[in-house]
């Protein structure tokens, strides 16, 4: 007489313990990011960039506090600073564009979507580090 063999099974995976992993790194991130420095409380705007020599060097079209835009020391409209900005580059870098820090971010704005009309796609905004 055979006797047939019993069917061994594998028992089930126990998952408890990965949830639980999982819930307790759940809260150490909450509880890691609720306690993070915020900087953007103590950012201050750059000090007045139109009489900074380093900034007017590199070409960049400077905004004033006004919205006035100036390349080197003369006031230019945007569309002129493109085309002399593109006959004067060589190469297709991107184009260079310095905000003085009392400038309301709305005439910032306004300039910026200006350019980007004029056709500057590639712009690079000069910001400066600040002295503290």
């Amino acid at each position: 007489m055979r006797l047939k063999l019993p069917v061994r099974r594998t028992p089930p995976e126990n998952t408890i313990p990965l949830i639980n992993v999982v819930f307790l790194m759940l809260i150490f991130f909450l509880f890691a990011g609720s306690i993070a420095r915020d900087d953007a409380r103590r950012m201050e705007p750059p000090v007045d960039i139109t009489d900074d020599e380093s900034i007017r060097s590199t070409g960049a079209l400077i905004i004033d506090r006004d919205g006035h835009t100036h390349a080197q020391d003369t006031e230019i409209s945007i569309e002129d600073w493109l085309e002399t900005s593109r006959t004067s580059d060589a190469e297709d870098g991107p184009l260079k564009v310095a905000a003085d820090g009392d400038l309301p971010a709305d005439k910032l704005e306004e300039v910026l979507a200006a350019l980007s009309k004029a056709g500057g796609t590639n712009v690079v905004l000069i910001t400066r580090k600040s002295s503290q």
